[in-house]
């Protein structure tokens, strides 16, 4: 079966697939063949390596007495994931940020936990997960997620863990992908992890009906920027490990095609003319499970609103 990533749909044997945390009520969800998964380590820098798999890409920071992560994919491949992780460090896995709510980031909460691992997030994730909730772009549902599958550590703005003598800020993000988005910064290592805020292939993706904007991305883009320096790697929540100027381009992207649409809505163009213009023309915007001209409507009601 092919595995489609970021908004695309994989298929989940939920009767034989244990500890996945939510499951879907109503709609396909996120779905995936997950014996055709291929898990794929990379070092970024420093202390930080990037895993790659099925759902957003998960940042292993590796020291001494602990091992830290950024997402943890989906419950049946913990113990794939685990056995990955002890190629690069032995020390326990302590703590797992959630960058946002969604399934294919979270999903391994439950086993992770259960095991010792101390959920951090953004309060607006754990407020999510927390309840029955519906992500409009994959049009599915979701249960809530049991006690122990639930962030225990929460924050408002900002926290600082200090491990393996590195400083590791998150920070919470202007609301862009989801409206509890967490960037993930190991300053030693000189690494930032953005969660699906940025995503280095494809078109961006924002959670309308979860506090996502388009507005916001090219602000939280804005806002990593200011952050970092020209040699800091990032690691996006799906494709490849990028730069400062790969996240740049990727701004100004968004910023021309919003200024397109922005034109249209000041010339009275309804959005299906917007939509003959082609926009996203000369970009690499492509279709999904969520199309270009989805993501266009998108854009367009968000800025005929203001």
């Amino acid at each position: 079966m092919k595995i489609i990533e970021g908004v695309a749909i994989v298929i989940v044997s939920l009767a034989i697939a244990r500890g996945i945390a939510a499951q879907p009520i109503e709609g396909s969800g996120f779905v995936v063949d997950f014996d055709a998964v291929e898990l794929r380590m990379t070092h970024v820098a420093g202390n930080v390596y990037a895993l790659a798999g099925a759902g957003g890409t998960i940042g292993v920071f590796v020291s001494d007495d602990a091992v830290f992560l950024v997402d943890d994919q989906f419950a049946p491949l913990t113990e794939r994931i685990r056995a990955e992780i002890g190629k690069v460090g032995d020390a326990p896995v302590r703590f797992i940020v959630n960058t946002h709510f969604h399934e294919d980031h979270t999903s391994g909460n439950e086993n992770f936990s259960e095991a010792g691992t101390v959920i951090v997030a953004h309060e607006n994730v754990r407020r999510t997960l927390a309840q029955p909730h519906y992500i409009e772009m994959i049009q599915t549902r979701f249960a809530a997620f049991g006690a122990s599958a639930l962030p225990i550590v929460t924050f408002q703005d900002s926290m600082a863990f200090h491990l393996g003598g590195e400083r590791i800020d998150v920070i919470h993000s202007p609301p862009a992908h989801t409206d509890g988005d967490s960037m993930i910064f190991f300053r030693g290592s000189n690494v930032l992890h953005m969660g699906d805020v940025f995503r280095s292939r494809g078109q961006p993706i924002f959670d309308r009906n979860n506090g996502g904007s388009y507005e916001g991305l090219i602000a939280s883009a804005d806002f990593a920027l200011n952050l970092i320096g020209e040699d800091t790697m990032i690691i996006p929540g799906h494709g490849v490990v990028s730069t400062k100027a790969d996240l740049r381009q990727s701004r100004e992207i968004m910023a021309t095609i919003r200024d397109r649409i922005q034109a249209g809505i000041d010339a009275e163009m309804t959005v299906e003319q917007v939509i003959a213009t082609d926009p996203t023309r000369g970009f690499d915007w492509r279709d999904g499970r969520l199309t270009v001209a989805d993501t266009i409507r998108w854009i367009y009601a968000e800025l005929a609103a203001k």
